[in-house]
């Protein structure tokens, strides 16, 4: 009994001799963490992507561009034209567009016409006109060599027009995606992709007792890639 006095005596003199601040919880040191844990550098060099700098909510659009159009392998299209629309929120928008398109025999036709002595029956598109909507679903920011933020939207397209062609005008439904680069708060360049669809009646360029004929109908996929610049204007921010 003796001993167990004197263990516990010796422990109670220990325990009383520390200092109170070795019993109590660790102090955790949150700017410690934040340094092990983040990367360095000035609060200048580091962002994420913010609000937008270039906005288009309740803003008027219009675009002049030009591009080409893959439908026919006997033809080679191109086309040049307008839109105008409006951006009802930073997302939604609604745009009126028209071009007009230039056809031109492609080099497949000249080599078969050089070789054969003859050509084929093919439908030349004049023109298109109709609208569509569009959903911006991404907005990005980019860097350019560490010197210049890059804005763009990329969007997806949808709607439906009529295209022009020798032998009739013809309802189109289309889908497509885009994507707009921002040069100012007012320009930007936009490019498109649309996949479109129409049915055609072909007219006979062959046989010469039906020259001008219709000799059938078929179902065109046209594919345009327009490239040209924008401008916004309007009350929104």
């Amino acid at each position: 009994m003796k001993f167990i006095r004197i263990i516990v005596f010796v422990f109670t003199v220990l325990v009383l001799s520390l200092p109170l601040h070795s019993l109590a919880a660790e102090e955790v040191n949150v700017d410690t963490i934040k340094e092990k844990y983040w990367a360095k550098g000035e609060q200048a060099e580091m962002g994420v992507v913010q609000n937008r700098l270039y906005s288009k909510a309740r803003k008027f659009e219009v675009g002049f561009y030009g591009g080409i159009i893959s439908s026919d392998p006997f033809l080679t299209v191109k086309n040049a034209g307008a839109s105008v629309g409006f951006h009802f929120s930073e997302y939604l928008g609604l745009n009126f567009i028209a071009w007009k398109s230039y056809s031109s025999p492609s080099t497949a036709l000249q080599t078969f016409e050089e070789t054969i002595g003859a050509t084929t029956n093919n439908n030349k598109p004049q023109g298109f006109y109709g609208a569509e909507g569009a959903a911006s679903i991404l907005y990005g920011k980019l860097s350019l060599v560490g010197r210049k933020i890059i804005y763009y939207d990329f969007h997806l397209l949808g709607g439906v027009g009529q295209t022009q062609t020798e032998s009739g005008n013809y309802i189109t439904p289309f889908a497509g995606l885009g994507q707009q680069t921002y040069l100012s708060s007012f320009f930007s360049l936009r490019i498109d992709y649309r996949l479109m669809r129409y049915e055609e009646t072909i007219i006979e360029k062959v046989i010469t007792p039906k020259l001008g004929k219709p000799v059938g109908n078929r179902i065109n996929w046209s594919n345009s890639i327009t490239v040209g610049i924008t401008l916004l204007w309007g009350p929104g921010k």
